[in-house]
């Protein structure tokens, strides 16, 4: 099983080095979008062994994934996790196994680990957009927010991401269920330090809500 990992990264130099040594321990190669960064992420990335695809301006989670995903070219599973060290690539093997037992999306739940200290706000919102995302699939996703994934990429190719910013994350299971993949969830840690965060939770929240409704008005589409 070929595994490819993508990693989205906006200045992110001081840890991204590191994300990449850790991470190429459990996949096959790592593809990092450089999200037009300005600290040398792309060149810290590459040192470490990742293939970098560099966007000159910084165009958002979303197109940066997207990018990844084209980038990935011909493998099994697709893995996604955050640059910051937030996701401990120590654990990829936990969502693969879960791909393994017949799972088409794993998202990696912050929630399910009972060791969570997520910022209030973020916290809040999360518990929002779970409730929707699970009133509308029909089942409980507890951390839809999360970006620490692995998908199969025949089964990726099926899906249109029409979103922006974080609000992919979330499509990405609408669509998922929708097109009958089968979608889990397996615990795992977060850690937060002191890095910045890249969201803004008042308008990413309502970004995300405006993606789900025009893909709820839209059908799916």
């Amino acid at each position: 099983m070929r595994v490819v990992a993508v990693i989205p990264v906006y200045n992110e130099g001081e840890r991204i080095g590191e994300v990449v040594r850790k991470t190429l321990s459990y996949v096959d190669e790592v593809v990092v979008v450089n999200d037009g960064s300005s600290d040398g992420s792309g060149e810290i990335a590459e040192r470490a062994g990742a293939r970098v695809v560099s966007l000159s301006r910084n165009t958002g989670k979303a197109n940066a994934l997207r990018q990844g995903f084209s980038a990935a070219g011909e493998c099994d599973v697709v893995v996604t996790l955050d640059g910051d060290l937030q996701h401990l690539p120590e654990e990829i093997p936990a969502l693969l196994r879960k791909i393994e037992e017949g799972c088409d999306l794993v998202i990696g739940s912050r929630f399910l680990s009972g060791k969570l200290s997520m910022p209030p706000q973020r916290r809040f919102s999360n518990l929002v957009t779970s409730t929707i995302i699970s009133l509308l699939t029909g089942r409980r996703i507890t951390d839809p927010q999360s970006g620490f994934r692995a998908i199969r990429a025949s089964k990726l190719r099926l899906l249109k991401l029409r979103a922006e910013r974080y609000a992919i994350e979330h499509i990405m299971i609408l669509e998922a269920v929708k097109k009958g993949l089968k979608v889990c969830e397996v615990p795992v840690s977060a850690v937060y330090g002191d890095e910045k965060s890249h969201i803004k939770p008042l308008r990413d929240t309502l970004s995300v809500a405006y993606y789900i409704l025009r893909f709820v008005v839209g059908g799916g589409r």
